[in-house]
């Protein structure tokens, strides 16, 4: 499962080899750390902010959102000064200041906020969250859909009354067996429901939440496509990690799908965040997000593109 343990969108690291990709995950190992030292985004309000900031640059990868705002949380829009000047006919400021992302064989990328550019009007607003403005092209969905069977996840609708956290299933014989009205494939390992008659804005939004806990390693490990074991995780640190992730893969698109653990009143946001892996949702996020690009013709798995 390449793209949920990689810290690039696929269009962003074509062909690394084998140890510079153990290089680069190496060097997110820190992220975690960062997160569990300090107190800047253990709150609801200043962990919103941060998923909000990712969201609004869907051009690249969470993690890169993530870098973009621990050195320029003012920042816009942001592209390389090559960019700049050929697309938008704009040219970097003296003073311009750089934000360093991760990119691939350099192994670093500058960029540069529009702040920092003097040319052509460019509209100083927020780079929108994806291109979808509301709605869901079909293509990603079923995309989406046709790569959970590529992963062995079988998708099902199923009128159900069970939580989140009851409808992303590890598949026993015993399950396989409760639920055999649901037609499983064999050789499929895990099963998620979904209600029916849902928009597929909404249908999408349920499915990221679902697979964000596979792929968050919630429900345990995968060998053959690469994410870890975290059951030991309690059911709010998985569902806060779940539907983080899938905050970000909404709002990159530009959905403005609702989620409860995200939700703050004011009265809450103060209020301090259970420990989760930062590191690990930005990666189930962008991996999401790579399933609905196209279909897959065999499962991605660390290290291949």
């Amino acid at each position: 499962m390449f793209e949920q343990l990689n810290l690039f969108q696929p269009s962003e690291l074509p062909n690394a080899t084998g140890e510079e990709l153990s290089v680069l995950e190496g060097a997110t190992g820190a992220l975690d750390e960062l997160f569990r030292l300090t107190a800047r985004w253990r709150r609801c309000r200043e962990f919103l902010d941060l998923l909000q900031f990712v969201s609004r640059f869907p051009n690249y990868s969470p993690f890169n959102g993530f870098l973009i705002f621990l050195q320029r949380p003012d920042a816009t829009r942001v592209a390389t000064g090559r960019a700049w000047l050929q697309r938008y006919r704009r040219r970097l400021k003296p003073t311009a200041r750089p934000i360093l992302i991760l990119a691939p064989m350099a192994p670093v990328l500058f960029v540069f906020d529009l702040k920092d550019t003097e040319g052509d009007p460019v509209a100083e607003t927020p780079f929108a969250s994806g291109e979808t403005h509301g709605r869901l092209p079909v293509r990603i969905l079923e995309n989406t859909l046709r790569n959970c069977s590529r992963q062995r996840i079988t998708v099902r609708e199923a009128a159900t009354g069970a939580p989140s956290g009851e409808r992303a299933i590890r598949l026993t014989p015993a399950v396989r067996k409760a639920y055999a009205e649901t037609d499983v494939e064999a050789g499929q390992r895990y099963l998620v429901l979904v209600a029916p008659d849902l928009s597929p804005e909404e249908k999408y939004a349920a499915l990221a939440v679902e697979l964000s806990r596979i792929f968050c390693g919630h429900l345990g490990d995968d060998a053959d496509a690469g994410w870890p074991d975290r059951r030991d995780l309690d059911l709010e640190q998985s569902l806060l990690e779940a539907e983080a992730a899938a905050f970000l893969v909404c709002r990159r698109k530009g959905l403005e799908a609702s989620f409860p653990r995200l939700a703050t009143p004011p009265a809450d946001e103060d209020r301090e965040l259970p420990t989760i892996s930062l590191h690990t949702l930005l990666q189930a996020a962008g991996h999401i997000e790579a399933m609905g690009k196209q279909p897959w013709r065999r499962p991605r798995k660390r290290g291949r593109t």
